[in-house]
């Protein structure tokens, strides 16, 4: 943490400030059913409609923080969500409140990519997964902070609740206008229109494919460890929010130290190492159906994501064209977007129709990609990382994997 450069700590202090009154999208199905009357059907029509807003939005903000820049696309993001936040929590209807809510979908996670791309650019290669640890735990204390206060925010005025968000974003958008310069790099390189998509990179993909269903699996316990937890297990609500907390506790408390330990090691795969430990924390739920069980799958889970999600990000973020680095994570933050769609659709359905002992372990299936990371982990990738790492040219791009002995 000593070695970040000045623009990042004030942008992690941000992020902090915007995650910890974040409370539009936790809150949002309570808000639309309790004080706009809308049937639970509709709710979750636009509670997904929010979710596909966001991964467009992903996908934009990357291309705008290449062609924009960095602090552009933040204050557009920052500035234009929090009004419209502060917006809706005037709306009087229904019908005035859902239009806003759709072009805040849109506008609210523009800024992710950018974030990441001002620390990938004021960072050198080695000290890129500790910055992106320490964002992490950023938006983890701010979320579980955010989640305190405003379930008794909720209950006093969604309005109140709305408009604190909206102001603490336009809070971060403050920070960004007075404290962050744009780093965008600058100089020679390949035009921006010049670069292929992103998507048509083959290594790019694949790491693509591992963060997808990484994200699918990992995303389960928000959808069904609850139910996992209070109907089949029969605990109160109160035990897995606990879970829940402690998640979000260790964290905040090992990611930075943990990732900093392992600056030598190879990021892939220390990475496939994580979706692995992952994998068997989620498999293991199903088996051990007491508080101490689903503690220890906790632990188990929260270590692999520790271990994956900072390394994958890094890797990201050296493997892209420094002028294309904004789409590059933009399309990876947009697989964690897609699997918010992605696993109510598969995972639901799946726990209604198996037992929990068989449902559990099938988690482990969406830890296989992270073969993937270890087939490409290999020399000639490493050097042709490391040569974009130091500012070299690339060597002309390598054949799709399927063609490769």
């Amino acid at each position: 943490m000593q070695r970040l450069p000045p623009p990042v700590p004030m942008l992690i202090a941000g992020t902090f400030v915007n995650k910890a009154g974040s409370f539009i999208l936790p809150f949002l199905t309570l808000v639309l059913a309790r004080e706009f009357q809308l049937q639970e059907k509709q709710a979750a029509g636009l509670v997904m409609i929010y979710g596909v807003g966001s991964l467009v939005s992903i996908v934009v903000g990357g291309h705008l923080t290449d062609r924009l820049g960095r602090r552009r696309t933040l204050v557009l993001s920052l500035f234009g969500s929090g009004a419209l936040a502060v917006a809706m929590s005037a709306a009087a209807s229904v019908r005035a409140f859902v239009p806003l809510l759709l072009v805040f979908a849109f506008l609210a996670d523009l800024y992710r990519p950018a974030s990441s791309a001002i620390v990938s650019d004021r960072l050198p290669s080695q000290d890129r997964a500790s910055g992106f640890a320490a964002l992490r735990v950023a938006v983890n204390l701010g979320f579980a902070f955010g989640m305190a206060i405003g379930g008794l925010l909720v209950d006093w005025s969604w309005r109140v609740l709305f408009a604190v968000d909206g102001l603490t974003t336009i809070a971060f958008g403050t920070i960004v206008l007075l404290k962050i310069g744009e780093t965008r790099p600058s100089g020679p390189g390949a035009p921006s229109e010049a670069i292929p998509p992103a998507w048509r990179d083959p290594v790019f993909a694949q790491v693509l494919l591992a963060s997808l269903g990484f994200a699918t699996m990992v995303l389960s316990f928000i959808t069904v460890l609850p139910l996992s937890v209070t109907r089949a297990a029969g605990y109160p609500a109160w035990v897995y929010g606990a879970l829940v907390a402690t998640n979000g506790l260790i964290i905040a408390a090992f990611e930075v130290s943990a990732v900093e330990a392992l600056g030598r090691a190879r990021r892939l795969p220390v990475a496939a190492l994580g979706m692995l430990l992952a994998g068997i924390g989620f498999g293991m739920l199903g088996i051990f159906r007491h508080w101490a069980g689903f503690l220890a799958g906790m632990v188990l889970w929260t270590i692999g994501e520790i271990l994956t999600v900072p390394q994958q990000m890094a890797f990201v973020s050296d493997w892209a064209p420094p002028e294309a680095r904004g789409r590059y994570l933009g399309f990876y933050g947009a697989t964690w977007s897609l699997a918010v769609v992605l696993n109510p659709i598969l995972m639901l359905p799946l726990y209604a129709r198996l037992p929990e002992q068989l449902f559990w372990p099938l988690h482990l299936l969406f830890a296989v990609p992270g073969l993937l990371l270890l087939r490409l982990d290999r020399v000639d990738r490493v050097e042709r990382l490391r040569g974009r790492a130091e500012g070299r040219p690339a060597p002309p791009a390598l054949p799709a994997l399927a063609s490769e002995p």
